[in-house]
Order: C-alpha cells, then structure tokens, then sequence
C-alpha cells in the first residue's frame, strides 16, 4: 500500500486503486487525530466510548485530509451482517447493513473495522463502487459476493472490470480461532490451506485475506486485480486498532472510496 501523511493523517492507498484519477479510496491508521488514553488518537467510532466532540473532529481531519467534506461520508450501523446498501445521497441512514454500493459521484461510502478486513471495489467502466466489512461472519456470509451480485444488477458491472482492496486487518499468523470456526471455514472454503494448525491444540490460524480473495475470484474478479494489503491490524499497534489485541477497549478504523464529481 502507499503510505500518505497529510495535516499530520497517516493514510494508506491501494496501488492498484490509486492508478484511476476517477476515485478517491483510503484505508485510516490510528495517527493523526485528537483522542487519548487507550483510543489515541485518530478514533472514527462512536460506539467505543470516546467523546462525540473527538469522533466529529477525527472525522473532519480525516475529510480534510482526503479533500472532501464531512458531510460527504457515509458510514452504514455494521452488525457483521450480509446486508448491502445502496446510497443515493449523503443523507440515507443504513441501519443494519455491513456493505454499500454506489453509483453516484460525490459520495464517500465507508466501513469502520478494528480487525475485520476492509474491503473496497471499484468498476471503472460503469463507474461504480463499493465498501464492504468482511469479519469471520462476513466471510463465511460471502458478504463480498453479495455485494458485487447487487453491483451487477444495479449498475450493470462485469465483475472481470472489477479493481479490488483487501485493507489492514488481523493476519493469519495471529488469529487465532477455534475448532468450530475451523470446522466451517474447512467445509465452506474446501479445506483450501486457509487454517495453520497450532501443534498440541486444537485451535489454529485463519487466514481472512486467502478466504477473501477466494471469494472475489470465484466471483470473476481476475486475480491481478486484486491487491492484498498484508498489513495487520493486531501485530502493528502503532498504526492500528485492534479489538482482538486490546479486548475490545480499543477505536476504530475505517476505509473509504468515493466517485470523484465533475470539475
């Protein structure tokens, strides 16, 4: 990923998404925002505790930095669902909902993640986009597939068009998950090398971002359309949240991709 710092916000952009001057995308780190303690500094969650006033302000250093506007962001109620959005306009409430899509220019849709991987799409020639929260539910869920299902119907994208971003999450050298998490990902991904067992136990290694870029290929997308950020929330706390490493007393990240507007 490209690294940026910009009014003191550290940003990271997929390379692949970064070529096409159509679309603003980012992915946030912890640096650069004004919360303290345990959510220093740049939290963007409001459901972590952290003062209102911090959130707001976090959030308009982070529109600056991106050269859009608060107001143009569009944040869905995640609840590691499989249910998509489709955002008309910057003042829709997506309740329920881990996934948006859109068609519209102007329009930052975004996710928030402490460790689930972010996941951005963007087909550059029906120009549409999308942004997709993908824990281990939404993984199992194929919320991905789901959401470029929709995109296809809605805005008639090809999926082979698609440019896809897996973003900083837990890595699979260090999540670990349990016999029943390991029994589904076996059998729903065809025991396709996503776990590494641990010796003497039971438990093992997940690996989100093989399980996602599965999913995206199976969906059509070309695997060279697809970058994988390789960067971990959990093993990297100084530039990441991380509700596994920190026990859920942690901020929150997000990742963003808007349509640039016609000049």
């Amino acid at each position: 990923m490209i690294t940026q710092i910009k009014n003191n916000i550290k940003l990271l952009r997929f390379a692949n998404l970064a070529k096409n001057d159509k679309v603003i995308h980012f992915s946030s780190t912890r640096v650069g925002g004004v919360s303290s303690g345990h959510l220093f500094s740049l939290n963007l969650g409001h459901t972590v505790n952290d003062s209102p006033k911090n959130v707001s302000q976090n959030l308009e250093s982070l529109a600056l930095a991106i050269d859009i506007k608060k107001s143009q962001m569009v944040f869905p109620k995640q609840t590691h669902s499989s249910n998509i959005g489709i955002a008309k306009s910057v003042n829709e409430i997506f309740s329920d909902t881990d996934a948006l899509v859109t068609n519209v220019p102007g329009i930052c849709i975004c996710i928030r993640t402490a460790d689930c991987t972010p996941i951005l799409l963007y087909d550059p020639v029906q120009k549409a986009i999308a942004a997709i929260h993908s824990g281990w539910k939404g993984t199992v869920q194929r919320i991905s597939m789901k959401t470029i299902r929709i995109m296809q119907k809605e805005f008639g994208t090809k999926p082979e068009n698609i440019i896809a971003g897996i973003g900083p999450s837990i890595g699979p050298e260090v999540y670990e998950v349990g016999p029943d998490l390991i029994e589904q990902f076996n059998k729903l991904f065809r025991r396709n090398h996503l776990i590494t067992p641990i010796t003497d136990s039971e438990k093992g290694f997940l690996n989100l971002w093989k399980a996602n870029k599965q999913i995206l290929i199976e969906s059509g997308i070309p695997e060279n359309n697809i970058e994988i950020s390789g960067m971990c929330t959990f093993s990297n706390s100084e530039l990441f949240y991380s509700a596994r490493r920190d026990k859920n007393k942690t901020g929150r990240l997000a990742s963003g991709i808007m349509i640039k507007e016609q000049t």
